[in-house]
């Protein structure tokens, strides 16, 4: 991975500069409005796979040797069968909602960017389309702020942009993750177009248009992955026999261990753009509370000081990864599962994560915590209702004023087309 861009322009002031976001004059020409997906750099891939997968649920949609494949012959020849992949798992239609990587591989390309030693590989924010995140990447750079690169990975099909905060975490912001339907079949390797290492012209060919090209060269559309799993299903789950007890149904949110809490405050703010819900402090160690839509936070900072008092091992860059379960039953089952399969249960004091109601930690075989919750608190913003125009459409303005909670709600996870 290397920088898009050559060399790093001086930074401009965006006080003022309003920007149109599909019609709605914004402060960025981009709007975040969920976590999409996330990546983990395990050192014990094996048990870590087992734990997300075998233990949680996790589907895996594809794998990829990609990565790993950039390492010296001699790198290669010690690593397992799993570190020689990467592993895109999802528990919905998304390609993928989380993506592990073995931290040899990762620490072995991450050299020449300095992310070698980091345990998260990406954070991954959805933003509403494909210009925004074009058009993101040039105001971020424009800000000063570091880019790793923009274009298109895959598996997954994502556009997208590749940027650091100040502590070194890798974000991403990406538009329209391909989905998987019915016959859990991922793209087939053949719609495969290669990693896209710079910012696209727009606009680009649909994937409608894509799959009608690879159709048209003589593409089997149906030979992508499929899970091979033939597993004993003997829970009934609210009306459908499952594997499990329960059934993760969201992800988010995100919680990052940061050196300097008010660097990476004015980051995620002032940059990206998210709202300040909550400050928190326990035990002397702050941390603060981000949204970016209608879920109490999206995203969590704490002093990286909290990480010891946890009893967290030093190299956990984030203190914990939520999941959502579907409803207060199932959470129950979730952590009865996970404890029985030997997951270890995790202490972490109410102070440091209002926004829930129950709310239960268990420990990965990394050391990574996977907060499970059923439900998070939904704010309204503060301020009037905006009146509500109706008719007349032609009269009209072009663009108008962004309401307090704009884009903050449900968005459309797929591409468009």
């Amino acid at each position: 991975m290397t920088d898009t861009y050559e060399r790093q322009p001086a930074k401009q002031d965006a006080s003022s500069a309003l920007h149109d976001v599909g019609g709605v004059m914004l402060a960025r020409p981009f709007k975040i409005r969920r976590l999409g997906h996330f990546g983990y750099n395990a050192v014990n891939l094996d048990d870590v796979l087992d734990f997300y997968v075998e233990g949680l649920g996790l589907i895996i949609s594809d794998q990829s040797g990609t990565m790993p494949a950039r390492l010296p012959a001699e790198e290669q020849d010690q690593l397992t069968p799993n570190e020689r992949l990467l592993h895109f798992t999802r528990f919905g239609s998304e390609h993928h909602q989380l993506v592990f990587i073995s931290s040899k591989v990762w620490d072995w390309v991450g050299q020449s960017n300095g992310s070698a030693g980091a345990s998260i590989n990406q954070v991954t924010w959805q933003v509403g389309s494909l210009a925004e995140v074009v058009d993101g990447a040039a105001w971020i750079w424009g800000q000063g702020e570091r880019i790793l690169r923009s274009g298109r990975d895959m598996p997954g099909s994502n556009w997208h942009t590749y940027l650091f905060d100040p502590e070194g975490h890798i974000n991403e912001l990406f538009y329209g993750m391909e989905q998987i339907g019915w016959d859990g079949l991922s793209k087939p390797r053949e719609m495969w177009s290669g990693v896209l290492n710079e910012r696209p012209s727009l606009p680009q060919p649909s994937e409608a248009t894509e799959v009608a090209h690879a159709q048209a060269a003589g593409v089997d559309v149906s030979s992508g992955h499929r899970p091979h799993r033939v597993a004993q299903k003997s829970y009934d789950v609210d009306g459908v026999t499952m594997e499990r007890p329960f059934k993760i149904v969201g992800i988010g949110p995100v919680s990052l261990f940061v050196a300097e809490l008010d660097d990476a405050r004015r980051f995620y703010t002032e940059v990206l753009g998210f709202d300040v819900r909550r400050e928190v402090e326990w035990a002397g160690h702050r941390g603060v509370l981000l949204s970016c839509g209608t879920d109490h936070h999206a995203l969590a900072l704490y002093e990286d000081s909290l990480r010891d008092a946890l009893g967290m091992a030093a190299r956990c860059d984030s203190m914990a990864l939520g999941f959502r379960l579907a409803n207060y039953r199932q959470l129950r089952a979730a952590v009865a599962h996970m404890v029985a399969r030997g997951a270890k249960e995790v202490s972490v004091a109410p102070e440091l994560v209002p926004g829930f109601d129950y709310v239960a930690h268990l420990s990965d075989p990394d050391g990574n915590l996977v907060q499970l919750y059923y439900y998070q608190r939904q704010v309204a913003p503060d301020g009037p209702v905006p009146p509500a125009v109706a008719g007349a459409a032609h009269s009209w303005p072009d663009v108008i004023d962004a309401p307090p909670d704009v884009f903050g709600g449900q968005v459309f996870l797929g591409p468009w087309e």
